[in-house]
């Protein structure tokens, strides 16, 4: 069904496709040089990756052990483990259909830097609980507002990273963002396996909870976190410039630009971002 959704969905987008020459005598390696320098050079972009990359990686290490954690230590039932992880997606759709209003009232900056605060502490009652109902309930509220606040500074970031973003790069951004972002996943789940066997599964999770830190000091010592108003659009480049040229903020809008994470859960596959 939600496959039939999203096509109807994609049925219903309006806008046109501006036809662009083919590339002749481009080669890949280039094209992804140029994206590279060009995520590098607009130091929106660049925040967000870093953002990305890290808040993927500390994700991707807890994903990896926790379903573990829960279905083990916690004697949690494989019913009980199902209501949770729905409870979890039902924050991912109340935070993506707030995301706008909360970005428009706090500013896309703030909003995003608290989702990143929130975040770890979340974690905290799954690294408190032990067996019983209560704890249940009370990972399946945090899950909640994780997914939630994931949900929330993901759209916000990538909204802002489509509109930085010139349209003819708008791909390669893309593709440099997924790659970091996603290569990380498998280094993470190793480091999950190792650390779990040598120190524990709880103090690995714990070890994952304060990596959560990291993409929050990264989004606080950019002036991306005071962004109260989202950034204008670049110029559109020209066909034969646009391969090359970084787009050039327009003058703020505001206080500095603000960027965030591209947070995404997997708790149900026990594995990252």
């Amino acid at each position: 069904m939600s496959y039939l959704v999203s096509a109807w969905c994609t049925v219903r987008i309006q806008a046109p496709e501006s036809s662009r020459p083919a590339a002749e005598g481009r080669r890949l390696h280039t094209e992804i040089g140029e994206g590279l320098r060009y995520v590098n050079d607009d130091h929106r972009l660049r925040t967000l990756t870093l953002v990305n990359a890290t808040t993927s990686f500390a994700l991707a290490l807890l994903n990896t052990l926790w379903a573990l954690y829960l279905l083990r230590s916690l004697a949690m039932s494989a019913t009980a483990f199902g209501v949770v992880l729905g409870i979890g997606a039902l924050g991912a759709a109340a935070g993506a259909l707030a995301a706008p209003s909360l970005a428009a009232r706090q500013g896309p900056g703030p909003m995003m830097l608290a989702a990143l605060a929130i975040t770890p502490l979340t974690q905290i009652p799954l690294l408190l609980a032990s067996p019983g109902l209560v704890w249940q309930f009370a990972i399946g509220g945090a899950l909640f507002l994780q997914l939630a606040c994931a949900a929330a500074a993901g759209t916000t970031q990538r909204t802002i990273r489509q509109v930085v973003t010139a349209d003819g790069m708008q791909a390669r951004m893309q593709a440099v963002s997924t790659w970091l972002t996603s290569g990380t996943r498998p280094v993470a789940a190793l480091l999950a396996g190792g650390l779990g066997t040598w120190i524990g599964v709880r103090p690995t999770l714990v070890a994952g909870t304060c990596l959560l830190l990291v993409p929050l000091i990264i989004l606080y010592r950019s002036p991306l976190r005071s962004l109260l108003d989202m950034p204008s659009s670049p110029a559109v480049a020209s066909p034969s410039a646009e391969a090359v040229t970084p787009p050039t903020p327009s003058g703020p809008t505001g206080p500095p630009p603000a960027v965030t994470v591209d947070v995404r859960h997997d708790r149900s596959l026990g594995g990252g971002l």
